[in-house]
């Protein structure tokens, strides 16, 4: 992979780590995550909120991880 490809993937796992940031910060505070295609209130569905909670968590470390490795991996 050339430096160019090796910046835009990082540009985008750090905007998909951004997004699952912003995702679970707003969830927390105002008790309502943003699903698949519509919001999830705490208080309508609490157990769908919290799986979509992990799961943004979850993509957030993965994102993250992806990011150090393909860090590590960039010469000089």
């Amino acid at each position: 992979m050339d430096r160019n490809k090796n910046n835009d993937i990082f540009v985008l796992m750090a905007a998909l780590a951004a997004m699952a940031i912003y995702n679970i910060a707003c969830g927390i505070k105002t008790g309502e995550v943003r699903g698949r295609s519509n919001w999830v209130a705490l208080a309508d569905d609490p157990t769908r909120f919290w799986n979509i909670v992990v799961g943004n968590s979850i993509v957030l470390v993965a994102s993250i991880a992806f990011l150090w490795v393909l860090n590590s991996r960039r010469p000089g």
